[in-house]
């Protein structure tokens, strides 16, 4: 995937940067974000990206000669200007450095999303010069290929596109199936390695009645199932099997793999929303079975059992290991037969017994619940992770000693009771007496973390319990923890949590 990275000096732009657009629908991930010229270039020399947007007038080095200096290293390197206004010298000098466009702040989307558009396709005519190496041709196909499932591709292109690259896309009825692998021991098997691999075995069995493509999104394997007469429906959802065992014994994967509709007419135009459910199946569910594969079409998924979270905190106060797990495993529960979980339900339940035993803590540490779920495909990795959560914390709190010395005392005093206002150790030495740097080292000594970090830490825990129990503003719940800027509250929110504000209060509000 190619990388895009910002560089502006006014922080909103950069984040409104970063969601304005789905980077990933036109191939790309952000790669980073500086706030000044000499940072950019700095981290532009050593890593390069694809595509810079930058402002033009920033501290230390302005835009025009960022760009100048990363295209003398990398002069491939895609580059659009932005500008608070229009200055006619600053577009000629731009002209000059190659750059696609100079876009006036505020930022038009058309016109952005246009811009970026047109650079895509310049990538694709720079890999269509170069097609003729196996490799340039297989990323052309690849890309081609996602932006017709993504539905960022005009009819007329992908004809061109699919005469150019010798892809059968053509036919009568069209249907989607995404495949998600992982392996639960030992080192993945590329998942563009695994889709030649795959493409390879479909080819063999390929015949004049049907076709199918297999590629990878970078996330999954996508199959498209294409008939030139729609017959046979019962034997579709069968039709990969063969070729999956193949790949699970190849590589030890575990795997399953969901479904789109058929999509007969129009059907060209249509894959999109195959594929969009398809992928939707496998984002809402968790794979709760032992079989190595699973294959489905949409369906409802049973939600999470109650989890006894009263009894859970009796249990976890308790502390008996062997007793606590039996009470995961049965929150977490499913019943015998059930290959797929609703996602959404069983991290629910796992985030309140997780949530009920951090509230034990007198610094959780949020991200160590949130950032892991990211990865979680199972259930039974689920329940492992819910296990070492509540592990975790009891051997903290056996660790935890008696108490702090009568200054480091005074801190966390001031930390509980007034993390609403504006704290800092400079202000709270001076209260003191003391030098901060020597009150900051005992401090960190004793607590095990900086006064800053155990400041923001226990912030965030006020603001995760007001999401989570109040119907409260998010910028009200900012400044009522001590946050004047909330683009920094939310900066330190997904720091400390491993999820955005608005990502909490949606999957885990108890209001």
């Amino acid at each position: 995937m190619r990388k895009v990275y910002f560089a502006d000096d006014e922080p909103l732009i950069v984040q409104g940067l970063k969601a304005i657009l789905d980077w990933g629908k036109y191939g790309l991930e952000v790669a980073g974000t500086a706030r000044n010229g000499e940072e950019a270039l700095t981290e532009l020399l050593e890593q390069p990206v694809d595509l810079l947007i930058t402002d033009i007038m920033m501290p230390r080095m302005n835009g025009l000669e960022l760009i100048r200096r990363v295209k003398e290293r990398h002069p491939g390197t895609k580059c659009i200007v932005l500008s608070g206004y229009e200055e006619f010298e600053y577009v000629k000098t731009g002209i000059t450095l190659g750059i696609h466009n100079y876009i006036l702040k505020p930022i038009n989307l058309e016109e952005l999303e246009s811009t970026v558009s047109h650079i895509v396709q310049e990538w694709e005519r720079e890999g269509e010069r170069r097609f003729q190496l196996e490799e340039d041709w297989k990323v052309l196909q690849s890309h081609v290929l996602q932006r017709w499932v993504h539905g960022s591709i005009d009819l007329a292109e992908l004809r061109q596109r699919a005469e150019l690259l010798a892809l059968p896309l053509e036919g009568s009825c069209y249907q989607v199936q995404v495949i998600r692998t992982w392996v639960e021991e030992g080192e993945a098997c590329p998942i563009s390695r695994l889709a030649d691999e795959l493409q390879a075995m479909l080819l063999e069995r390929a015949d004049e009645g049907r076709q199918a493509i297999a590629f990878s999104d970078h996330e999954d394997l996508v199959v498209i199932h294409i008939w030139q007469q729609c017959r046979h429906e019962e034997s579709r959802c069968q039709s990969l099997l063969p070729e999956l065992h193949v790949l699970q014994q190849q590589h030890g994967l575990r795997l399953w793999c969901t479904l789109g509709r058929r999509v007969c007419r129009e059907g060209l135009s249509e894959v999109a929303a195959s594929y969009e459910e398809g992928k939707r199946q496998l984002e809402q569910a968790l794979l709760a079975a032992e079989a190595p594969s699973q294959c489905t079409g949409l369906q409802e998924l049973p939600p999470a059992p109650e989890g006894g979270l009263e009894l859970f905190k009796k249990v976890i106060i308790e502390g008996d290991l062997e007793v606590i797990q039996d009470h995961i495993r049965e929150a977490l529960r499913v019943e015998a037969g059930v290959s797929l979980v609703s996602r959404e339900s069983y991290w629910n339940a796992a985030v309140q017994l997780m949530l009920a035993v951090k509230e034990l803590e007198k610094n959780p540490d949020y991200s160590e619940v949130f950032i892991p779920l990211q990865d979680i495909h199972t259930l039974k990795q689920l329940q492992e992770h819910v296990r070492c959560i509540v592990e975790s914390t009891l051997l903290k709190q056996q660790e935890q000693e008696e108490g702090y010395s009568p200054h480091v005392s005074f801190l966390t005093a001031q930390v509980q009771h007034h993390y609403g206002e504006e704290l800092s150790l400079k202000t709270l030495s001076h209260r003191m007496g003391l030098h901060p740097n020597y009150l900051g080292h005992l401090f960190q000594q004793e607590v095990g973390v900086t006064f800053s970090d155990y400041l923001n830490q226990f912030r965030i825990e006020k603001a995760t319990q007001l999401l989570l129990y109040t119907d409260q503003k998010t910028s009200d719940i900012a400044l009522r923890v001590g946050y004047l800027d909330s683009s920094y509250f939310y900066r330190q929110f997904k720091k400390y949590t491993g999820v955005s504000p608005t990502e909490m209060r949606t999957r885990f509000a108890r209001v």
